[in-house]
Parts: structure tokens; sequence; C-alpha cells
């Protein structure tokens, strides 16, 4: 059986479902997509990656888990935008800002112990596609713009 590979859907469903454990899981088993700031995107062309994501969604846990797993905490939005980092998300957000200004790395103690996704979806397969072509040539843009084949 060959190992198990991280993929950018697996990371995105993680975050978007907010499975802090499994993202924690995945994270240990790759995380050099972590940084990815083309990761999230909305229909007015910005693009932002998981710590953002994160900081966005108010999750206290979702910003530990990244930041143990080395998140760039300068890496902010991006695209046709006024770009903004995770510090300047987080105005308001008390412990997220402590997290986010530390010096230390935080630590994050699952709860539970996820099991690996299996399969890949259509939606799973344009997320993917979608970092595979920015890679190779540097351009991003939404997902439903793909026809996988």
């Amino acid at each position: 059986m060959p190992p198990f590979t991280v993929t950018r859907a697996h990371l995105k469903t993680a975050c978007n479902d907010q499975n802090w454990d499994l993202l924690d899981s995945l994270l240990e088993i790759d995380a050099s997509k972590i940084n990815d700031k083309a990761m999230f995107t909305d229909t007015w062309g910005e693009w932002w990656g998981m710590l953002m994501d994160a900081v966005g969604r108010d999750s206290v846990d979702g910003v530990r888990v990244l930041l143990k797993h080395g998140a760039n905490r300068e890496v902010g939005t991006s695209g046709d935008c006024l770009e903004t980092s995770p510090l300047e998300a987080a105005v308001g957000k008390p412990e997220i800002l402590a997290l986010l200004q530390s010096p230390e790395v935080p630590t994050y103690i699952r709860k539970t112990d996820p099991p690996l996704p299996q399969g890949e979806s259509l939606a799973d397969q344009r997320v993917n596609r979608q970092g595979d072509i920015r890679d190779a040539s540097g351009l991003v843009f939404q997902t439903e713009a793909i026809d996988p084949q």
C-alpha cells in the first residue's frame, strides 16, 4: 500500500469542516502546503490561506494547530484586494491576537483520532487540480472554472 499523500483538498476540507484534529493529523504527515495563500477565494478575487481562514472563523484551535505546524504569521490575503495580515484580521479577537503575537509555538492536543480521508470527490479533484495549475503556472482562479477529466 502506497504512503498516504496529503492534498490541498484534504487540508481545505479539514479547515472548512473546522476539524482541527484531522488538520493536526494531516499536517503531521505533510505540512508543505501550510502557507499556500491561494487555498480559499471569494467571488471578488481575494485569496487567502489556512491561517487567515482560521482567524476569519474566530477559531482559536485552528490558529493553534496551524502555528504549531509552522504557519507563517505574516501570510495574509492577496489578489484583487487590499492585502490583510493575520494580525490585522485578528483585531478584536484577543485570544487569537495573543497566539499570533507570541514568539512561543503553541501546543495543541487532539481530542479525537480521526481517520484519514479516503477517495477523492469531484470537488477534491477541482481543488487539487487548481493547486497543480497554480504550482505550474502561477495562475490562480476559482475551482468552478476547472473541468476535471
